[in-house]
């Protein structure tokens, strides 16, 4: 009797912090309804509305960007393929900064090798005005005598380098990901993910092939418009580093969650803000608050909460579909949430939250996954 009645009490306790968590947090009274769910729709088809114009819009972006660029005629130009990765460089004065970067880290000789079989993703210049300084140019990078920086550059360099000829055709629909020739420092530096939807092909979720299949007589070029830069956190590190993330590390180490993103993995992490933790109700509503959290009920329901924001994969910005039901760690049954794909940024809605949220900044890439910035939590 006594054991019946301790789990009695521990099911009540554990009802009491979902409603915490789920009832409570509807901040809107019943007469409201209506309101609210003419908002959610609205909110809805004004995003679908967005991601429909990319859909018809991305591809030719992109292709409009290489013409601007005075890129057109590099594909015809080099249809014969009697010219070495590194000659076709040299001819745009496009490439003047990667033809820098090349020569600065002694990588011409491997680029021009005459048995090589290679695909390089080549950013154009305006991709390395991105960088900062003293990457950011052709003279900056002539003029490099640091050997670490020299080092770092040739890293980033064989990042855009597959051992292998891969045609644009030849990449999957979707997601994929493949192995670039940069030496491994840490578990996943040295891979690529591409995200291939509505004719468009993103790296990483930053950068877009603006042309693609230019060939070569020792492999394929694919102009990008973003360098590909490797990445060096896990995701647990991208939330120690960032005090927006305060309230989030105390709900990761209070249901002892932290320790699933510091090795390695492949996840997708929708992580809320300090702000959106602010809106929940005491005691999920600071760090401080959350790490004097002391009832198993309240511990258990924010860890289904956090799992809920968690998928067993990476989804960058671009994968994210139009309405799709992406399957996240959380208990069964409620288990989705709905995604909508954007352009540098996205959207995504748990069953329990009225609207989408948006991320941003979107695509932070770690060494075990992908972060979205997120300004609500969502709730199951």
């Amino acid at each position: 009797m006594a054991t019946k009645t301790f789990t009695s009490q521990l099911i009540k306790k554990a009802m009491a912090g979902f409603f915490l968590l789920t009832v409570l947090l509807t901040s809107c009274k019943k007469n409201d309804a209506l309101v609210q769910t003419e908002s959610q729709a609205g909110n809805e088809t004004e995003l679908v509305n967005a991601a429909r114009s990319l859909e018809q819009t991305a591809a030719q972006s992109a292709a409009k960007e290489a013409s601007t660029l005075g890129l057109t005629d590099l594909e015809q130009s080099n249809r014969s393929g009697n010219r070495n990765i590194v000659e076709i460089a040299i001819s745009n004065s496009n490439f003047s900064s990667l033809v820098a970067a090349v020569v600065k880290t002694g990588l011409a000789g491997a680029l021009s090798d005459a048995s090589a079989n290679l695909t390089v993703f080549a950013p154009v210049n305006s991709a390395f005005a991105q960088l900062p300084a003293p990457f950011n140019n052709a003279a900056n990078i002539a003029a490099i005598n640091d050997p670490a920086q020299i080092d770092f550059l040739r890293n980033v360099l064989l990042y855009h380098v597959l051992g292998a000829e891969v045609f644009s055709q030849q990449i999957s629909g979707g997601r994929s990901a493949a192995t670039t020739i940069k030496p491994s420092g840490t578990s996943n530096d040295n891979s690529i993910y591409f995200s291939k939807t509505f004719g468009l092909i993103r790296i990483n979720g930053q950068s877009n092939v603006i042309l693609a299949n230019v060939n070569a007589s020792n492999g394929v070029i694919h102009v990008i418009n973003k360098v590909l830069l490797f990445p060096t956190s896990n995701i647990a590190q991208v939330v120690i580093g960032n005090p927006n993330f305060s309230s989030l590390l105390a709900a990761l180490v209070k249901t002892n969650l932290a320790s699933v993103f510091t090795g390695e993995g492949n996840f997708t992490v929708f992580a809320p803000t300090n702000a959106a933790f602010a809106k929940l109700p005491a005691p999920f509503n600071s760090a401080a608050n959350i790490a004097n959290i002391s009832d198993p009920a309240q511990v258990a329901a924010l860890s289904n909460i956090l799992r809920y924001h968690v998928t067993g994969s990476r989804y960058f910005a671009w994968d994210l579909g139009i309405l799709s039901k992406i399957e996240t760690l959380a208990d069964a049954p409620s288990k989705k949430v709905t995604t909508i794909l954007g352009y540098n940024t996205g959207w995504v809605k748990g069953k329990g939250n009225s609207n989408f949220s948006s991320i941003n900044p979107a695509d932070v890439l770690t060494t075990n996954g992908v972060v979205h910035v997120i300004g609500d939590v969502l709730l199951p």
